[in-house]
């Protein structure tokens, strides 16, 4: 099998059928990401006082009550992404990924605005990354992170406690976020030598000064939802220059794939040979 493996890749057939089959993807693709640079672009910079309804671009400072750890850099963090493994020494999870939250806020000096990351494009640098064929890769949200957001402003469907789903300290809230309890916990999961009689060290500002259940919240909407580092700009040049390659690296792939097949039926006598 693994001769047979390393045969075909060595074939250029084999190449040239999947030059066909992903060249028009690519073109198609491409022309997809120009699209989205320019709806970014389109998109107006809101500020968090003066955001309407529906889409919007923002940016500030990460901001939360309390803090996570996360399993394979132990970062404090109001948010993480796992990709590969779940925890550290665990076998390999399928690759969806696991991802946890606590409360997260977008202040921008104007305001503070709650997000719920989840299914959102993640545009951060990993703080884990394993070298070997387990490909675990980590990425965190730690509190004072300059951020840049583009989701959907949407009134709140948790704006008002649930007295079902959060019922006791432990509960979820909202949509998901990790409590503060539940924070602590895992907190001395990944510390064990924390001292139980005293608090884990979690908290990095009051639960009175965010407001869990605000009228209206950062989310997945129709539109693209990203979370980035890098600024408007930035992501907009990365589109622009992946857009050029792949609209002018699919038909090229394609080309050279039909070259490939007729040569090699032309070669085989299956053509004429004035072709």
């Amino acid at each position: 099998m693994t001769r047979f493996i390393a045969w075909l890749l060595t074939e250029p057939l084999f190449w040239a059928g999947w030059g066909i089959v992903l060249g028009p993807i690519l073109f198609l693709r491409g022309f997809r990401l120009l699209q989205r640079k320019q709806l970014i672009l389109d998109t107006p910079r809101s500020t968090i006082r003066g955001a309407a309804l529906g889409l919007v671009e923002m940016s500030g400072k990460a901001v939360g009550p309390y803090t996570l750890v996360s399993p394979l850099s132990e970062t404090d963090c109001l948010y993480y992404r796992l990709t590969g493994k779940s925890e550290p020494g665990s076998e390999l999870v399928s690759p969806k990924m696991r991802e946890l939250c606590a409360p997260l806020f977008l202040d921008d000096g104007t305001g503070t605005l709650m997000i719920y990351p989840e299914r959102c494009e993640l545009d951060l640098q990993p703080s884990f990354s394993s070298e070997n064929d387990d490909a675990a890769e980590e990425y965190c949200i730690r509190p004072g992170d300059k951020i840049f957001v583009r989701g959907t402003l949407r009134e709140n469907p948790w704006a008002t406690k649930s007295p079902v789903t959060e019922r006791g300290e432990f509960s979820r809230i909202g949509p998901g976020y990790v409590s503060a309890a539940e924070a602590d916990i895992l907190r001395r999961k990944y510390y064990p030598a924390l001292d139980p009689n005293f608090p884990s060290g979690s908290e990095i500002a009051s639960v009175a000064d965010f407001d869990l259940h605000p009228p209206v919240i950062l989310m997945k909407g129709d539109g693209p939802f990203v979370i980035s580092t890098r600024g408007e700009r930035e992501i907009a040049s990365r589109l622009n220059w992946k857009s050029m390659v792949y609209i002018w690296g699919g038909p090229a792939a394609t080309l050279w794939g039909l070259w490939q097949i007729l040569r090699a039926a032309k070669a085989a006598r299956l053509l004429p040979g004035d072709l």
